[in-house]
């Protein structure tokens, strides 16, 4: 497929397909319309290569192999009855019409597929596998190299030569391993729910169910509404509305205070087993989906602290405070801490001297909250005085130990309160 080149040039993009386009695996899905047999050794393959037994060359061979007498028919249903990951046309559209060369590169999608989804995202160029047939049947033989890694790196590298472009104005938006050529070679890498070793080497991790959110790091973005400062904030209300669910505690431990202490340890440790499963590359259903869109940027190249010191933290109320002072920690933590985070994204203009981090109307409304709540068990100083406490503490730069923190001194001041009779 020849580019069409017209108009300024901004730069190149190149997309891996399956996992970043496609939200299901090619081979996977022609092996699967196959037969189950097929399905089930190829699904053995895609084990080994994830626990690096084997590498994407030979996986991809010994797939198509699988795949002997099937005909280019066959791959082209399974080609179209793969879904689009959502934004994906939309994205494309937008990158061509702002003056980037879009291509897709894939090692392990059939070329002639590859360029008919090519001609439906509107991208100038695709580069696939070659597939080697007889009598219009797969033999099961690969031709060239384009089914590895290098030679996923040596096939952009064409284009770019032949578009006079080079790596220094190259963007590749990919997912797993078998593009680390790639990640190495271009100025810039954007991994998109990705194996964690990408995540290691990619300039930027995005975790999203919609590519549009990747104009965030283009320039055109603020012109779509796909703002860093838009993303911070309904990013902010996803993370916040899983804290603000944990208001349900007190009620729960009023009812039956064994049960929620346990619930609490569950799901905290559930999430600790589920982050030990993500750094090995495995998906927990649920806690990895939950874990992947409140991550920030900055935690997903490691352990995701907060959610873990949020649990530990309503946990050690509820088994070291009466309840009421438990409840005023466990509310001032899971509304408190929300509304000061998400004010702080979408009014807070004035930062805080000693946190810029932090902004004034943030620490205000957690001080605000914070007083509130411990109004209905202590007396208005000691409320203030709570207020006070947990806004000084939250405006610190301690990172995620403020969800341990913040419960236990907002606790403590209501037992001190109520033991030196202030209610």
């Amino acid at each position: 497929m020849e580019p069409s080149l017209g108009g300024q040039r901004r730069g190149v993009v190149a997309f891996d397909v399956d996992g970043v386009l496609l939200r299901r695996l090619f081979l996977v899905s022609a092996a699967r319309d196959a037969g189950p047999i097929i399905w089930l050794r190829t699904l053995w393959l895609g084990f080994q290569l994830k626990v690096g037994a084997i590498d994407v060359r030979e996986a991809v061979e010994r797939a198509y192999r699988l795949l002997a007498g099937r005909t280019m028919a066959d791959l082209y249903a399974t080609g179209e009855s793969l879904r689009l990951t959502d934004g994906s046309l939309e994205l494309c559209t937008r990158l061509r019409e702002c003056g980037y060369l879009v291509v897709l590169v894939s090692a392990g999608v059939p070329q002639e597929v590859l360029e008919r989804l090519a001609a439906h995202l509107g991208a100038q160029a695709a580069y696939g596998v070659l597939l080697e047939r007889l009598d219009g049947r797969l033999t099961g033989r690969l031709l060239g190299e384009r089914h590895s890694a290098r030679g996923k790196r040596r096939s952009l590298e064409r284009i770019l030569e032949r578009w006079g472009a080079g790596w220094h104005e190259t963007t590749v938006i990919v997912d797993d391993a078998s593009n680390m050529e790639i990640v190495e070679a271009a100025w810039r890498s954007i991994a998109v729910n990705p194996e964690v070793a990408v995540t290691k080497r990619a300039s930027f991790v995005l975790h999203t169910g919609n590519l549009m959110e990747l104009l965030e790091f283009f320039p055109e973005g603020h012109t779509t509404g796909i703002t860093p400062h838009w993303l911070a904030v309904r990013h902010e209300l996803f993370r916040k509305g899983i804290h603000i669910c944990a208001v349900v505690v007190p009620l729960i431990a009023a009812w039956n205070h064994p049960f929620a202490l346990w619930l609490v340890s569950s799901v905290t440790l559930l999430f600790a087993l589920s982050e030990l499963f993500r750094l090995l590359g495995v998906a927990l259903p649920l806690f990895s989906f939950v874990t992947w869109r409140s991550m920030r940027a900055g935690e997903a190249r490691g352990v995701v602290l907060g959610p873990l010191l949020y649990g530990l933290g309503i946990w050690l109320v509820l088994r070291f405070f009466p309840l009421p002072a438990a409840t005023v920690g466990i509310l001032t933590l899971a509304v408190g801490d929300g509304v000061a985070s998400i004010m702080g994204r979408m009014f807070g203009k004035t930062p805080l001297l000693h946190n810029p981090a932090k902004t004034f109307v943030g620490s205000l409304s957690l001080f605000g909250v914070g007083a509130i709540v411990a109004m209905f068990y202590v007396s208005v100083p000691w409320a203030l005085a709570v207020g006070l406490a947990v806004s000084l503490l939250e405006s610190l730069p301690i990172g995620a130990f403020d969800n341990l923190l913040l419960p236990l001194a907002s606790a403590g001041m209501v037992s001190l309160a109520v033991a030196v009779g202030a209610v």
